[in-house]
């Protein structure tokens, strides 16, 4: 093995995800990479062009092949001032001596599940295997075979496996660079296994800043700020590990509260905030209510803002922990994530535990996303991977000195509602469905039960569904009640298990097609506590959903927040290979509507409370969607913020008012959400009066 080969491998939470795919065919990868890196330098404008084994050309434009495609492994870089894409140190070496095996080490140094899914290889492995490999032993979050196949593509390309048919062989090259290189276990890379930390130690001096301020009781933490807003970070600086172009949380306030000096003018602070920190001028004003609302800086003239006493302190190198410290006082759900991941938890996690567990409602994942940014720069927090954090032992002790919020309290506060409950509100009907479906889905002796509690969830979801049972019927049939065209009927086989596993015997397919053609249904499905693994194949060779009974509690959970329609139901029993996935990305996108509304609103609000004399309360379209870029992932499009504003300035709701484009808070967001829940109460009786119920 030659030096340029010798590389450190990196630990596996900093090792990427994902390995990058050249079009061209799957066994030409390592040739196609020679032609491409033999064309770098060059702009990102730029089209390559390189041929694969069989002589066929193929291009593409630089920027996307390489910020795309081959950035992640680097393989590329770019070069800022000159705005070119040129090889990385290690790709000008491999160039000079392009061995297989050397650019095999690389990609395991640096992306994960490389050497790995090697050493998985044995007897009749399949690319499911592998797959089922990395995800449940080696917890890569994949949803798809296709990371499978390109590190197997890859590896093929290199020598270092075959494909016989569906099998895949390692070859003595594999064989060789399996010696050579260092796993990773699966312990550590689940995060099971913590690594060695420094005993923990914490400046309670520091900490005590918080006997400063009034007693933290539960009252006040839950009045708490729910958003701390946009604090840009777009300078560089190589101490971001999650994005090496972006400074860290506390870095780029400590930058701002540097910027502003003894104060200036609105406008002198814009202007060097564009000059010195890349802050365009439509996101300057988030950054200032930021800033503001933080407490970090205040109004000392008319139109002139200055760091508060406290703001240099807070912020200096070295004080991250006080820093963390006085934001915990100021925002919901801060100090309390330290209690919440003691196991990995990605952003995501920590956002639904945020809302369900602590009555956060406006939890978002870049407001999450923003508080681990502080606390990892605190050390409080540190990366599992790429997407899971945990607390470390230093958070563990911090935590015991800070007053955090009670949960039990915090799911109250979720649910206290100044309307009270109809009897049969979404509320009060959620808790018995879900406890009836997971109770009797694991109890063999249940079945009415079991299925009596499906038929009330899918009621839930909106469906006219009818316990049925009996011989030759289905346990439950569910009709989308819709115009000509669009309605469509399902019909569900309820399969409780003592054991919480479906056995293959135990669902007959030849039955739910008789079922389906009986009953006139387009879709089968059938719900259990979980299935046998050769049973799944077999609903999707049979076009069968096969949907756990978590699934469906989870489903019910977020349809009481933000409903999806029966039409995009209809996408979910389409999918049997992909059901899942359907589902989750389908309330995603209702919840990220349902979120940019509460965003636009309490942005609205929070202008209004600032009492700018210039703004009279107003918001241009084009400062909210700016101000609301970085808070809501992926960012939303401006078509989709404005049909937020037209719902919200109609005369139906009344929260906005619109005024040449701008916008401004026209009522409370108490009284539009009342408005909104008349309605809605209005809708439930008319249909339940058209239905007969």
């Amino acid at each position: 093995m030659t030096r340029q080969a010798e590389s450190l491998p990196k630990s596996w939470r900093d090792r990427v995800n994902t390995l990058g795919y050249i079009s061209g065919g799957i066994e030409s990868q390592a040739s196609m990479l020679r032609q491409i890196l033999g064309q770098l330098p060059c702009s990102g404008e730029s089209t390559l062009i390189w041929k694969n084994l069989e002589g066929k050309e193929v291009s593409a434009r630089c920027e996307n092949l390489c910020r795309s495609q081959l950035s992640a492994a680097g393989l590329v870089v770019r070069r800022e001032k000159e705005g070119q894409w040129e090889a990385s140190e290690f790709a000008v070496k491999w160039l000079e001596a392009p061995e297989p095996e050397a650019l095999a080490i690389h990609f395991h140094n640096n992306v994960k599940f490389i050497g790995e899914l090697l050493n998985g290889i044995g007897v009749k492995t399949s690319q499911t295997d592998l797959f089922n490999l990395a995800r449940d032993t080696y917890g890569l979050p994949w949803s798809s075979l296709d990371q499978v196949r390109r590190r197997t593509g890859w590896l093929r390309s290199l020598g270092m496996v075959e494909l016989w048919g569906t099998q895949v062989v390692r070859t003595p090259a594999g064989e060789a660079l399996l010696s050579k290189i260092e796993l990773c276990s699966p312990e550590e890379a689940k995060g099971e296994v913590a690594v060695a930390e420094e005993v923990a130690t914490v400046d309670s001096e520091a900490v005590q800043y918080l006997s400063d301020t009034p007693e933290m009781d539960q009252d006040a933490l839950r009045g708490r700020r729910p958003l701390i807003g946009y604090i840009p970070r777009g300078t560089k600086s190589a101490s971001r590990d999650s994005d090496e172009s972006s400074l860290s949380a506390s870095e780029a306030v400590r930058n701002l509260i540097s910027l502003l000096g003894d104060g200036m003018t609105t406008e002198d602070f814009r202007n060097a905030c564009a000059e010195q920190l890349g802050i365009t001028h439509s996101s300057f004003q988030s950054t200032l209510h930021a800033l503001r609302h933080m407490g970090l800086i205040e109004q000392v003239a008319f139109n002139v803002f200055a760091p508060t006493a406290d703001a240099q302190w807070l912020t200096d190198v070295g004080n991250e922990q006080v820093l963390v410290a006085f934001l915990h006082s100021r925002y919901s759900f801060f100090g309390e994530i330290l209690k919440v991941i003691d196991d990995p938890s990605t952003t995501s996690s920590l956002t639904t535990q945020a809302k369900e567990r602590f009555g956060y409602a406006q939890a978002s994942n870049g407001e999450i996303r923003l508080r681990l940014g502080f606390l990892q720069d605190a050390g409080l927090v540190e990366r599992v991977d790429w997407q899971r954090f945990r607390v470390t032992g230093v958070g563990k002790a911090f935590a015991e000195l800070l007053s955090l919020q009670k949960e039990s309290v915090a799911a109250e506060a979720q649910v206290a509602d100044p309307v009270p409950d109809q009897e049969d509100s979404p509320r009060s009907l959620i808790g018995d469905i879900v406890r009836d479906l997971q109770e009797y889905g694991k109890d063999g002796n249940e079945s009415k039960a079991f299925e009596e509690a499906i038929a009330r969830a899918f009621r839930f979801l909106g469906f006219h569904a009818e316990h049925l049972g009996g011989p030759g019927r289905t346990d439950v049939l569910a009709v989308a009640q819709l115009a000509p065209g669009d309605s469509y009927r399902v019909i569900i086989d309820a399969k409780s298990s003592g054991s919480g596993i479906v056995a293959e015997s135990s669902v007959k397919f030849d039955a739910l097609r008789d079922h389906k053609r009986k009953h006139k249904a387009e879709y089968a499905l059938v719900i259990g506590p979980d299935f046998a693994t050769r049973l799944k194949d077999w609903s999707v060779e049979n076009g069968v959903v096969m949907l756990q009974v978590e699934d469906l509690v989870s489903a019910l959970k977020r349809h009481a927040l933000s409903p999806i329609s029966l039409r995009d139901m209809r996408d979910v029993f389409s999918r049997p290979d992909a059901h899942r996935d359907e589902i989750a990305e389908q309330y995603a996108a209702s919840e990220r509507r349902s979120l940019l509304i509460g965003k636009i609103l309490a942005l609205a609000l929070q202008e209004a409370v600032d009492n700018d004399p210039i703004a009279s309360g107003f918001i241009s379209v084009e400062n909210i969607i700016y101000a609301l870029r970085k808070e809501v992932t992926p960012r939303p499009t401006a078509d989709s913020v404005r049909e937020c504003l037209d719902f919200l300035s109609s005369p139906l709701v009344a929260a906005l008012e619109e005024n040449k484009g701008r916008y401004k808070l026209a009522d409370s967001p108490h009284n539009a959400a009342l408005r909104l829940r008349g309605i809605g109460a209005s809708l439930v009786s008319e249909s339940r009066d058209i239905a007969g119920e």
